[in-house]
């Protein structure tokens, strides 16, 4: 009996021990998958791939592989090109006083004739002329993003007070008639069609090369110079960071690219402000804007830099009005000389008296007397000035940009003065 029961014990430890297996050792264990891999996330990848957004679909936001939301930062808004056949949508800034600064500038023309010397010369006459025939702006940049150039001079081809107004948000300008009740829309290329040949034609424009031109100084201010080239010509900016205005630098940059038929979205203009220009055409022209003064103010009316003026029309294909190009009253034309000339001189086809300026050429040009502006003159026809004493001067013929000028002539007046040739009629 005693024999029995260890045989069964003995039976029932071997059945024990053949349902047992060995168990394994740590290295084993930690090279076995594991039976839960199926349902947990793929290791996360080194690299490219552990940044990677992921598509949240349409309309959703993006996340990274941990699951965090990518939230990009907001990039500004991206200005819209004016379109000229329409009314521009009311300007949304209110009509408050704030912060700007008021520029006061102008152009300059290079190689000017002087007057012609003899005894009956009057140079403080001269000198009083030249001065109000000055070609000067007054320009207003606002934070609001927002500038007002408007045209101080009595010789652009333009009336004066006749405004240029920009806005940040908006390729071109709005010409603003003198009294303010009507505008238009100039596309962008215009306003160099506009200074140069009263006219609102656009060029086609280019996207400039830029070439940094060292640091200068002006009112003040320091400045970095840069040139930028066009096939039209080059246009070497001086530009200083005007605080407290914004980027409202840019909208005067903008304008002045266009001397030259640049693009406005050019990085030359994204901060800083130009003090000074000087514009070369591949035509040999040239021509120079400055800065002459830096008004800062804090009651600027924010409401005269609306971008279109409020409550005025729109004159699509329209100019402002203006009276004949004659830029000095008869008393300051009779100012140049001290008296007439004892022996006077007439010439063929001369006036009892003045000068009749007669241009045959098919671009307006502008007729100088002892180096001083006196008219501009539209493209085939002719003007009548009263006001010179009898005597010589000096004449000349330009236009705007000086892409094409006369050489200087000693002329007796009265006398009828001519530039271009008259167009053949044909057989």
């Amino acid at each position: 009996m005693q024999r029995v029961r260890v045989s069964r014990v003995a039976a029932l430890s071997a059945l024990i021990l053949l349902g047992c297996k060995e168990k394994p050792n740590a290295d084993e264990k930690a090279d076995q998958p594991s039976p839960n891999a199926s349902i947990l996330p793929a290791p996360i990848a080194s690299g490219a791939l552990a940044t990677k957004k992921i598509d949240a679909g349409r309309g959703g936001i993006p996340a990274d592989s941990l699951g965090r939301l990518i939230i990009p930062e907001a990039a500004p808004p991206t200005p819209t090109v004016m379109a000229d056949n329409r009314a521009l949508d009311p300007d949304p800034t209110t009509q408050r006083e704030g912060p700007g600064v008021t520029l006061e500038a102008q152009f300059r023309w290079h190689d000017v004739p002087s007057p012609l010397a003899g005894p009956e010369l009057n140079e403080a006459g001269i000198e009083k002329a030249r001065e109000l025939t000055e070609l000067r702006v007054t320009i207003d940049l606002a934070p609001i993003g927002r500038m007002r150039f408007a045209f101080a001079s009595p010789t652009f081809p333009v009336p004066q007070n006749a405004e240029l107004r920009a806005a940040e948000l908006l390729y071109g300008h709005v010409l603003v008639w003198p009294d303010g009740h009507a505008y238009r829309v100039l596309v962008p290329g215009t306003v160099r069609a506009l200074l140069g040949e009263r006219r609102a034609d656009a060029s086609p424009m280019a996207a400039g090369n830029l070439r940094a031109m060292g640091k200068g100084g002006l009112l003040g201010l320091d400045t970095k110079k840069t040139r930028v080239k066009s096939d039209t010509g080059t246009l070497t900016l001086e530009q200083a960071n005007v605080a407290g205005i914004g980027n409202s630098g840019g909208l005067l940059c903008r304008l002045l690219l266009e001397l030259v038929a640049v693009e406005p979205m050019n990085s030359v203009c994204e901060q800083d402000t130009p003090l000074k220009a000087e514009s070369k055409t591949v035509d040999g022209g040239r021509v120079t804007f400055e800065v002459t003064s830096l008004v800062r103010r804090h009651d600027m009316p924010y409401g005269l830099l609306l971008v279109p003026p409020a409550g005025t029309l729109v004159k699509p294909g329209e100019l402002p009005p203006q009276a004949a190009g004659v830029l000095l009253t008869r008393e300051q034309l009779a100012a140049f000389r001290t008296k007439p000339a004892k022996r006077a001189e007439t010439t063929e086809n001369a006036p009892a008296e003045g000068l009749i300026a007669v241009n045959q050429s098919d671009t307006l040009r502008y007729l100088l007397i002892d180096g001083v502006p006196v008219a501009w003159v539209r493209p085939r026809s002719e003007q009548f000035l009263i006001g010179t004493q009898p005597g010589r001067y000096n004449i000349s013929w330009r236009d705007f940009y000086g892409t094409t000028t006369e050489a200087v002539q000693a002329v007796s007046l009265p006398a009828r003065v001519t530039v271009g040739a008259k167009p053949d009629a044909g057989k």
